[in-house]
């Protein structure tokens, strides 16, 4: 028997307050391996069952999972966790330190109907549930399903380092399915007796909506989870909707600790988990992240495996948000993977309806345009490889990371006779595209920030890089707000100052 079905009213009031900055803005301007294993291979995911149904091969009514990959309840793909040596649905069985901790949202499927949240405990507990419902006081006084209450379970993962035995991690990941789009819900993980505080969620705009909305950039926190905390707060307070991340998030992948430094971070009295367990974070890999159990284990991410896509289909996907649409691919790849995610890519776009979806952002790790020496020759194949395809969709923007700093280029559309240097396209005022009768933009605007913890590489100033607009050696994030056809993007320094801004309509 499936669960009751979530019907929330929208609540419009939240959105438009968590807005009313955003017009005011557009109007004035691995080496992992499984624990008794010896690979840090990944299988797929899957998703669990709700209090009422079977979570893909356990008994009606248990959460029980004992296969993999799995369907989750209402949802309509699978789940499977990485290669690790253990893996389970939920059962009613608690630690000494069962709380959850480190919590972190994503969308594995559409955003306008369901999430899914990762969570960490200590090694003994396996209980993996989440009540969800409509109203924050019923969700935070319910220890089972009730009125209103629904309870979905989820899978748990024990993995570890063969390079630091006494790493081993026990997450935890939950998917919920069948909600309302543009809804606010309430929800709590754990297992009964043992639950996190409760948290609020909102579902994406239906696709194609031309609301307004915020998303966040930013990328390698690496040895700096002070920083990642204070960014954090800062993306949240100011309203951001989602965030992706251009990969790296420490510097050794293998290693537990930093991975619990960061998650577990917090500024001015602010946990990050307060901003990622309500605010979705979409992250592409990095050369640090390296796709280990660690990364896979901790994010749940789309899992349409294409041809030679590893990683149980986590390496790339896309996703859209009201009337944008997202694209994050892994930059770390050899050559012939490349090609396979440019035909990927060019398959992806070619199903965009620029009417309704007039914006197209793409995310990886390493940059096709840097104006610093360091890392300077990984970029070359990189962008011989890609950047066709961001020609022949007109991609808006392409959002990169790898060296730490900022830097933002002047539209970009083709390349240079002879060569694979970018070819400057029209631009107007701050260098921004300039938009043609038709709406379409000039040229593409690579943005590298790169500055959420990570020590910092120097810059050179833009003056001496001909596709460079804006370059800066300094702590970083970004935002991006969008409303209709009109787009602002900010970058800021770790004090809050502004040192970028733009925006344009189309």
């Amino acid at each position: 028997m499936n669960p009751p079905a979530i019907v929330l009213s929208v609540n419009p009031s939240r959105r438009a307050l968590r807005w009313l900055a955003s017009a005011v803005a557009l109007a004035a301007a691995s080496a992992v391996v499984a624990c008794g294993e010896g690979t840090g291979a990944s299988k797929p995911k899957g998703t669990g069952g709700t209090d009422g149904g079977d979570g893909g091969g356990g008994a009606a009514g248990s959460g029980a999972i004992d296969s993999f990959p799995y369907t989750p309840a209402g949802c309509g793909y699978t789940v499977a966790p990485p290669d690790v040596a253990e893996s389970a649905g939920n059962t009613d069985t608690f630690g000494a330190d069962a709380t959850p901790r480190y919590l972190h949202s994503s969308w594995p499927g559409e955003t306008h109907t369901g999430f899914a949240v990762n969570w960490v405990t200590d090694l003994d507990t396996l209980a993996t549930q989440m009540l969800i419902g409509k109203e924050r006081t019923a969700v935070e006084g319910a220890d089972a399903a009730s009125a209103g209450v629904t309870l979905q379970y989820g899978h748990t993962m024990l993995y570890g380092s063969v390079l630091f035995a006494d790493s081993k991690q026990r997450a935890h990941e939950v998917h919920v399915c069948g909600l309302d789009a543009d809804t606010t819900y309430y929800y709590k993980v754990g297992g009964p007796g043992h639950w996190s505080q409760t948290y609020e969620f909102s579902t994406a705009p239906t696709p194609g909506t031309a609301a307004p909305f915020k998303f966040a950039v930013l990328g390698d926190s690496r040895s700096g989870p002070e920083i990642y905390a204070q960014i954090q707060k800062a993306a949240f307070d100011e309203g951001a909707d989602f965030q992706l991340f251009s990969g790296d998030f420490v510097d050794n992948t293998q290693n537990q600790s930093q991975w619990e430094a960061l998650f577990g971070g917090a500024s001015s009295g602010f946990a990050v988990q307060d901003a990622l367990a309500q605010r979705p974070m979409m992250p592409a890999n990095g050369n640090h992240d390296n796709l280990s159990a660690y990364y896979n284990g901790l994010m749940a991410l789309p899992q349409d495996v294409s041809q030679g896509e590893s990683a149980q289909g986590e390496e790339w996907y896309s996703f859209d948000y009201a009337n944008a649409h997202f694209v994050v691919v892994n930059s770390e790849s050899p050559a012939a993977t490349l090609t396979t995610q440019r035909e990927w890519m060019r398959a992806d776009l070619a199903k965009v309806d620029r009417a309704e979806t007039p914006w197209i952002f793409v995310s990886f790790h390493t940059p096709t345009y840097s104006c610093a020496s360091t890392h300077e020759g990984d970029q070359l194949p990189i962008r011989a490889a890609w950047q066709p395809v961001f020609d022949e969709f007109e991609v808006d923007f392409v959002l990169m990371g790898h060296v730490h700093n900022y830097q933002r280029t002047v539209p970009i559309r083709g390349f240079q006779p002879g060569g694979t240097e970018g070819q400057v396209a029209a631009k107007g005022a701050n260098d921004v595209p300039v938009i043609d009768g038709a709406g379409k933009a000039s040229g593409t605007l690579y943005v590298l920030s790169a500055g959420a913890g990570g020590d910092l590489y120097g810059v050179k100033p833009a003056s001496e890089c001909y596709f460079a607009s804006k370059t800066e050696e300094t702590n970083n994030w970004g935002l991006f707000a969008l409303d209709g056809k009109q787009v602002a993007f900010t970058a800021y320094k770790l004090d809050g100052s502004v040192m970028d801004q733009l925006t344009f309509t189309k």
